[in-house]
């Protein structure tokens, strides 16, 4: 049995080697907006297209957070019309496999060496049952640290590691007149934040009994509670007039020389090179107080659905070599600012911060300490609960945090 699967694999190796796959429409559901993702998407569509496919776009801009690329997808699925591929969040994979709606890779990703190629907790976001069913193009790290370098030596301060060493630094950059902690006003900027403390405060082992498992005992422990008060004490350092609405223009307040420092995900990462690019302008990123050790990560993974039409099933195999050859992984992230899923990573070709988070990344597969965020194992429902009690913590000082711990508590009973 051993021995045909690996004819077979050797077989479809060299079919995609050679690309005598089938040409076919291969239609891709993302939620990637062309305004800051457009480079990005831009490989993956090239990549396919040069293997004779046609790429097909089904686009719900900003979908990712606002529902609606789910309720979409959901109404083609059912109606039995879904799309080659779709990015979606890791609890969709697993619902879509156990509705027997997804399809198999299994047998590139034998050929390809896929195994030996992802971390063991990225395997187990793509896979349903031991079989491939998803593609992952990238890990984004969340616990980075953005500095303004010029706003650091005017405020005579240093890039922290710890804590303490944070807060001293943002006290000095408010003496200095800067707004010490860019912040926007969405809510899962504040969940991500939270995150962050969480894992820099308490641990990877705390961090995976609250946020992963979700123990009550956890949630409501002394180390919560200093969780939330390190968190709510980030707050005065943060925009006092008016709102940032958005990631963007909170990044944007950095590069403009108002702001100091920012908690965000490497997505920010193309703004801050560019300005460093025009000159006069640049940046330090560093892991998040009490993070160094770790990789909190998010990863975008395409699913593969499950076709009536052979031809586009093939042409579903050659997606899936493509979107995780080394080549195209190493274009679409030096876009997208974050890295390669895979572990090889050739650090020699992406900028200084890309370097540092593939060393990381790698370190943090060895050591245990690759960990994935909240948001890659909540049911929908939590999804939208935990942001608001985060939110409802964060922006109201009437909100105590026994409150916020007994709510926590109550919102993932259901969860565990």
């Amino acid at each position: 049995m051993q021995s045909a699967h690996r004819i077979a694999a050797s077989l479809l190796a060299g079919l995609l080697a050679c690309g005598s796959v089938r040409a076919s429409v291969i239609e891709v559901l993302h939620a990637w907006d062309y305004g800051d993702d457009g480079k990005a998407v831009d490989v993956l569509r090239s990549a396919v297209t040069q293997k004779g496919h046609t790429w097909k776009e089904f686009i719900v801009a900003g979908g990712g957070g606002n529902g609606m690329a789910t309720a979409m997808l959901e109404s083609r699925v059912l109606s039995g019309n879904p799309p080659s591929a779709a990015q979606v969040r890791t609890p969709d994979i697993a619902k879509w496999a156990r509705q027997g709606k997804l399809a198999s890779v299994d047998a590139v990703a034998k050929a390809e060496h896929w195994d030996a190629l992802l971390p063991s907790v990225v395997r187990n976001a793509v896979q349903y049952d031991g079989q491939y069913v998803a593609v992952p193009v990238n890990v984004h790290r969340l616990n980075w640290l953005w500095i303004n370098a010029q706003a650091l030596k005017r405020a005579r301060a240093t890039a922290p590691s710890t804590w303490e060493q944070f807060f001293d630094t943002a006290e000095k950059l408010k003496r200095a007149g800067y707004v010490a902690v860019a912040h926007g006003g969405e809510q899962w900027q504040d969940s991500m934040l939270f995150e962050t403390v969480a894992l820099g405060v308490g641990g990877a082992d705390f961090y995976a009994r609250a946020l992963g498992e979700f123990d009550p005992e956890a949630l409501s422990s002394d180390t919560m509670l200093r969780v939330l008060l390190t968190f709510r004490r980030i707050k005065q350092y943060t925009h006092s007039k008016g709102t940032v609405r958005t990631w963007k223009k909170a990044s944007q307040t950095l590069v403009d020389g108002e702001a100091g420092m920012q908690f965000m995900g490497d997505w920010a990462k193309p703004m801050f090179l560019q300005a460093e690019k025009r000159g006069g302008w640049s940046f330090e990123c560093v892991p998040a107080p009490g993070s160094a050790r770790e990789f909190l990560f998010t990863t975008d993974s395409f699913a593969i659905f499950k076709l009536a039409d052979a031809s586009r099933t093939q042409a579903q195999k050659s997606f899936a070599s493509v979107l995780m050859s080394k080549a195209v992984q190493a274009r679409f992230n030096q876009a997208k600012g974050s890295i390669p899923a895979r572990l090889d990573t050739d650090s020699s070709q992406v900028d200084r911060c890309g370097a540092v988070a593939g060393a990381a990344y790698r370190r943090a597969a060895q050591s245990g300490g690759l960990i994935p965020s909240m948001a890659m194992s909540v049911r929908p429902a939590l999804e939208l609960r935990m942001p608001e009690i985060i939110s409802a913590f964060w922006r109201d000082e009437r909100v105590t945090p026994a409150m916020t711990m007994s709510r926590l508590v109550q919102a993932t009973r259901r969860q565990r």
